[in-house]
């Protein structure tokens, strides 16, 4: 029944979009991913927090996982110029060991844990193994990662560095680091794509989100849902 009415709903929601809206939409859901996810960890400048989601969205990248150890993460419009509004941003107000909580999530989801480090025995992003899904971990501008984050940690990423700077600004390693991955995961994962019910499940969120009061338009197409006759 859910199944039905959400594909009613996004009949009715469609009837208000134009054939160009729509068809765009369709290329977004073409191009999105939940093989890779990512995970901030107490990032200390909004700007660089919500760089890094605008760089991740415009890859095709759903789900962002927040860890707010002593940083509070806070959401923009500015500089992600709406990109929050197209993406999952998961945060755990109620968790005191918030590290460990959002790895343990992301690992008994099948996510492999990959945090960036400076570590010479770390890989780089084009040499990472993608034999299951991966959660890329970025640390905070001043510390990185954190020693909890290192421990539990399966695998390390970093980037290569031939100038005299010690490191690379963490928004502009994110969209370096994103770039690598999704390019790789593009040419050889199967599947890396959503699935049809996921992008039905999106296909009418984002629907909803192009029009003005879409709650208000929802109850009454609910009150209008006949399943006999779809």
């Amino acid at each position: 029944m859910k199944a039905e009415l959400n594909h009613f709903l996004t009949q009715k929601f469609a009837e208000f979009l134009s054939e160009e809206r729509k068809q765009f939409i369709e290329s977004v859901l073409e191009n999105r991913t939940d093989f890779l996810r990512v995970v901030l960890e107490d990032i200390r400048d909004p700007h660089n927090a919500n760089a890094i989601i605008r760089s991740g969205e415009c890859l095709g990248i759903q789900h962002y996982h927040i860890i707010e150890n002593e940083n509070v993460f806070k959401l923009g419009r500015g500089v992600s110029r709406g990109a929050i509004k197209w993406v999952d941003v998961h945060q755990y107000p109620d968790s005191n060991t918030p590290t460990k909580d959002v790895f343990q999530d992301l690992k008994s989801k099948g996510f492999k844990i990959v945090a960036t480090s400076p570590n010479k025995e770390a890989c780089s992003p084009e040499d990472l193994s993608l034999d299951q899904p991966i959660a890329i971990v970025l640390g905070n501008e001043r510390d990185g990662i954190s020693e909890e984050a290192k421990t539990m940690a399966d695998e390390f990423v970093r980037l290569p560095m031939h100038g005299f700077t010690e490191s690379y600004n963490v928004s502009v390693a994110a969209g370096i680091t994103f770039y690598s991955l999704i390019s790789k995961i593009r040419s050889f994962v199967e599947n890396w794509q959503f699935d049809e019910r996921t992008k039905d499940d999106y296909r009418l969120q984002w629907y909803k989100k192009c029009m003005a009061r879409p709650d208000d338009y929802e109850k009454f197409f609910v009150k209008a849902f006949e399943p006999d006759k779809l």
